[in-house]
């Protein structure tokens, strides 16, 4: 097909967005609508969920099921709500955040980091807070059979008792060999409580599943640069039989029981405390994370990496065990006094018991650790909100590590009536660098290293007003540890620092609007932290009441760029992503249209992705030799 041709065929494909409906049930986008600590009188119209644990839900923080058409497209998890990832060419794949956020959990790691947009972990299942059943329904279909399900649904099977199930499922073969990606998630919750609210539990079942056709990138880049070939799947690519499979299953039980009986706490006498209330939580997890390739077949990748125990098939297991006791007091019980609108106070300990096992090592290690924490949150003059958090790590491989995170959100007027708000954050964690940088064995990659904690500092300031925000974060780092050139751990002999400016948010101008999401970054390490020094995504859309206000339209452009820049290769053995300086990518315009439709409660769009790259530009690559979707 010669280039006008495509240029005709594009126009045609654009023609249909506006005059085919293929319907595409609607996605959950979520917006969290409480950022202090204090409660909140939600709209019994709307539905709700929080997450985590109780102590969420006696806090007031809770997410409402945002059914607006403004993110509605961006369907991909590392692209909602205008995240900004690297990505290789399929969807469920790795991925890293371009936005540099540097891990700042204390304890030990038992999440996969690169594949963690298409997984759930107990912290994120969502229990709903109804006034009637809830059920929702989407499926996306993309080129190349690409499509995801995701099913939601909820409801009170009596006054007391409410359960639920959250599926999510993709499935896409790629456009390029070995590229397909097979994901799900699916959990089931439950949640009760007595008549009186004296006491609450909570408990969920988790499984997740991914498995994911690793072929190592593109090994001919002239192929694609001057698109000598125009079916992708005859592009020789790195890996023919490479293949990852990520599961994470177990269970979680949370209970909380407040002190005093209801009406014992009497507001006529201040100093009376209400005695607050206890929990206890157990969870149950388990990880497994499986690498396989056969050496007969693909003889070249690993070429620099000899193996060490099978130079024909590597099949490398690490599994991980998680038995966690949770014990925490609260300040917090009925939230019907005065005190608790504007004081409250936690602590509390956790107990792991973590069992680990490394790929071609029968040994199995046990790491017990012991975490204290507390916080107290603070609300000053009815206008200025006052958070601080504190947690300890003692024992095992994580001993010593440390968190403090304190923050300051301030009203420049009323709650009810202002012109905007500031905000302040400050974070300082000392903590151990992930296990598989310290240890780790494997087929070709075996190390044992004694590394320094990593020390993080960071001060944001941030002002926001509306549905706007801007700010700046500074971070300085020590002993900042990585994967260099030759894929081995390596930490930074000096310390540095990340400056970050950004502003995001929506704009609107009668029917139209602007939706925005820019980052400016730069670095005093910048030999081995590459960053995109801009990197950003804009949405102008035009919006309407149509059909006699029986339906939403929204149609819009969607950009997206980053600058040039040496970004992190991929390695699939390890599941990690790592510095090199040979290839720059970026400084490419990727230009979406989509016309999104709101009929009652049911959503669709039709997307026209990366039509840029008609002109004839294939310089669009999401990783180093993994180049993005066509257009």
């Amino acid at each position: 097909m010669t280039v006008s041709e495509e240029k005709i065929y594009f126009l045609f494909l654009f023609l249909l967005i506006f005059t085919i409906a293929t319907p595409a049930m609607a996605q959950s986008d979520s917006t969290i609508i409480s950022q202090d600590s204090t409660r909140m009188k939600p709209d019994t119209t709307s539905v709700y969920y929080f997450t985590g644990s109780l102590d969420s839900l006696k806090a007031g923080v809770l997410t409402y099921v945002d059914t607006s058409l403004t993110y509605f497209h961006q369907y991909d998890p590392v692209e909602k709500r205008n995240r900004m990832f690297n990505t290789l060419s399929n969807i469920g794949l790795a991925s890293y955040n371009r936005v540099f956020t540097p891990s700042v959990s204390v304890g030990y790691v038992t999440k996969s980091r690169v594949f963690a947009p298409y997984m759930h972990y107990n912290n994120q299942v969502k229990y709903y807070k109804l006034k009637r059943p809830y059920t929702q329904l989407q499926y996306f279909m993309g080129p190349k059979k690409e499509q995801s399900l995701g099913v939601t649904f909820s409801r009170k099977m009596s006054k007391l008792f409410t359960f639920g199930v959250d599926l999510y499922l993709v499935n896409s073969p790629g456009r390029y060999t070995n590229s397909k990606s097979d994901n799900k998630y699916v959990y089931f919750t439950s949640r009760y409580h007595t008549q009186n609210n004296r006491y609450a539990i909570v408990s969920n079942y988790l499984h997740n599943k991914v498995i994911v056709r690793e072929n190592g990138g593109i090994t001919m880049d002239s192929l694609f640069r001057m698109n000598l070939e125009k079916d992708r799947r005859a592009i020789p690519v790195g890996l023919t039989t490479g293949r990852n499979m990520v599961k994470s299953s177990g269970f979680y039980v949370g209970q909380t029981f407040n002190l005093q009986k209801p009406g014992m706490r009497n507001d006529s006498t201040p100093r009376k405390l209400a005695g607050g209330s206890v929990s206890y939580s157990f969870l149950y997890q388990r990880n497994q994370m499986v690498y396989t390739d056969d050496a007969r077949t693909d003889t070249t990748f690993y070429m620099a990496f000899p193996t060490s125990y099978n130079d024909s098939i590597t099949y490398d297991s690490a599994y991980q065990q998680i038995i966690r006791n949770r014990f925490m007091w609260s300040s917090l019980a009925y939230n019907k006094d005065r005190l608790s609108q504007v004081f409250r106070a936690y602590f509390g300990v956790q107990y792991d018991h973590i069992l680990q096992t490394y790929p071609y090592d029968s040994a199995r290690y046990i790491n017990n650790q012991l975490i204290s924490f507390g916080g107290i949150a603070l609300r000053l003059f009815r206008r200025s909100f006052l958070h601080g958090s504190a947690e300890m790590v003692f024992g095992g491989y994580n001993s010593g590590d440390l968190k403090i995170d304190g923050s300051l959100l301030q009203y420049l007027g009323s709650v009810e009536k202002n012109i905007g708000q500031l905000y302040f954050r400050v974070m300082f964690a000392n903590r151990k660098p992930a296990w598989y940088f310290s240890e780790y064995s494997s087929n070709r990659f075996n190390w044992k290293l004694n590394l320094q904690k990593e020390r993080i500092f960071s001060f944001t300031g941030e002002y926001r007003y509306k549905f706007i925000r801007t700010g700046a974060t500074f971070q300085s780092l020590g002993n900042y540890t990585y994967f260099n050139d030759s894929v081995f751990p390596q930490q930074a002999a000096n310390p540095g620092s990340v400056l970050q400016i950004y502003a995001d948010g929506t704009i609107p101008l009668h029917y139209f609007g602007i939706n925005l999401r820019a980052v400016y970054q730069t670095t005093t390490m910048a030999y081995f932290l590459h960053l995109p020094v801009l990197t950003g995504k804009m949405n102008v859309f035009f919006k309407k009441w149509i059909f006699k206000g029986a339906a939403h339209l929204q149609t819009g452009v969607q950009v997206s760029y980053f600058t040039s820049y040496f970004a992190d290769a991929y390695m699939p053995e390890l599941r990690a992503f790592y510095t090199q300086h040979n290839k720059k990518i970026g400084d490419y315009l990727y230009l979406d249209l989509y016309a999104s439709m709101k009929i009652k409660s049911f959503r669709f769009f039709l997307q026209g992705k990366n039509l840029l790259g008609f002109l004839g530009n294939y310089y669009y690559y999401n990783s180093p030799e993994y180049p993005g979707a066509d257009g």
